[in-house]
Parts: structure tokens; C-alpha cells; sequence
């Protein structure tokens, strides 16, 4: 299992002429570790003075990071299975299987890209509510996600390409639109609360 193993072991893995584990295992893992900066922000945020006020949000942001963090663990390590499945589908050569190991595939890479949507609104609640001395971790929580984000969607794209139930394709393509349209607002209000704290790097570095 994925969670299990060493840093070292997972990138050296990673770096290496075998199919697994790949992009669908890393963007799980990089969530994962959002999901671990958005927590240590979190509890240096609850009951700090002067944050009583959030106290409930932060709590939440809290709960949902530790849930996205084992989550995006297990969907590591179903991004792998869901290739193995895939490819000892192509080898029966039996259609059925192909498409059911291609759907598995998808919702799993679907489901990565949910996890980061639910860290990434945390993310904006903790760059809003929280410690402001963390602040720089609230949004490095929400860039990270971001990508995990992108990750996944990037992954559901291209393995919607190989499938022929069109029905299938595009009720998927109908709900990742609104879903695209809510994740590119959230990174928006991020970015905005960064320039609003006087936070942007481009700014402060003349570029």
C-alpha cells in the first residue's frame, strides 16, 4: 500500500520504467499532503485569541482535511488497481471489460479531483479565518490542491477518449463543467485573498 511505504520509496518508485505508480497516484499523494499542511494550519488556528469567531469553520476545515487525507490515500492506491484492471482487461480483449475497467479508471480519477475540490474550499476558509501567521501554508494548502485538481480532471479527459458509451461520456462531461466553473472560482477567491493581504509573490518581487 501506497501510504505505507517510505517517501524515498514512492518517489524512487515513481522514477522508474514501470506503469505504476503514475500521474493518478501522484495527484492522490499531493492531495494527501494538502490535506496535512491545511490541518497543521488548522490547529494552530483553534482557539487561538482572536479567532474565536471561527472557531466552527476552522473545526470544519479541520475534520474535512483529516477525512481528504486517508481518503486520497485508499484513491492512490485504487489509481493503481484501476490500471492493473485495465490492462488485464485490453489482454481478455472482452469489450465489456474494457469499458468497466475504463469507467473504474474514471471515477477514480474523478474522485481525486473531488477530494482536492473539498480541500481546496477549506483551504480559503483557513486563508480567511485562520492563524495569519500560517497564512503562506493556507495558500500553498490551495495551490497544492489546485494541481491535485487538475490532476484528476486531466486524467478523466483522456480516459473518456476511450470509451464509446456516449451517454456515459457525456452526462460525465455535463457534470465536470459546473464542476470546472466552481474550482476555477475558489482558486480565484484564493488568489484574491492573497493579493488583498499583500501576499503576491509577482508584487513583491517586481515580475
Amino acid at each position: 500500500m501506497i501510504k505505507e511505504k517510505k517517501i524515498i520509496e514512492f518517489i524512487n518508485e515513481l522514477d522508474s520504467k514501470t506503469p505504476t505508480p503514475g500521474g493518478g497516484a501522484l495527484a492522490a499523494v499531493c492531495g494527501a499532503l494538502a490535506s496535512s499542511l491545511g490541518g497543521m494550519v488548522s490547529r494552530y488556528s483553534i482557539k487561538k485569541k482572536g479567532l474565536e469567531d471561527y472557531e466552527k469553520i476552522i473545526e470544519e476545515a479541520l475534520e474535512n482535511f483529516l477525512i481528504c487525507k486517508e481518503r486520497l490515500l485508499e484513491l492512490a492506491d485504487d489509481d493503481v488497481k484501476a490500471y492493473q484492471n485495465f490492462k488485464n482487461a485490453v489482454k481478455s480483449k472482452n469489450k465489456d471489460d474494457i469499458a468497466n475497467a475504463t469507467k473504474h479508471s474514471i471515477e477514480t480519477a474523478y474522485n481525486i479531483a473531488k477530494c482536492a475540490y473539498t480541500i481546496l474550499n477549506n483551504a480559503y476558509n483557513i486563508a480567511k479565518y485562520g492563524n495569519q501567521n500560517l497564512l503562506s501554508d493556507a495558500i500553498i494548502t490551495g495551490y497544492y490542491a489546485w494541481a491535485t485538481m487538475q490532476s484528476g480532471l486531466t486524467l478523466v479527459k483522456d480516459n473518456l477518449n476511450y470509451l464509446k458509451d456516449n451517454d456515459y461520456k457525456e452526462s460525465f462531461k455535463e457534470e465536470i463543467k459546473e464542476f470546472i466553473v466552481e474550482t476555477d472560482n475558489l482558486i480565484s477567491k484564493i488568489r484574491n485573498l492573497s493579493e488583498e493581504k499583500n501576499h503576491n509573490y509577482r508584487r513583491i518581487f517586481n515580475v
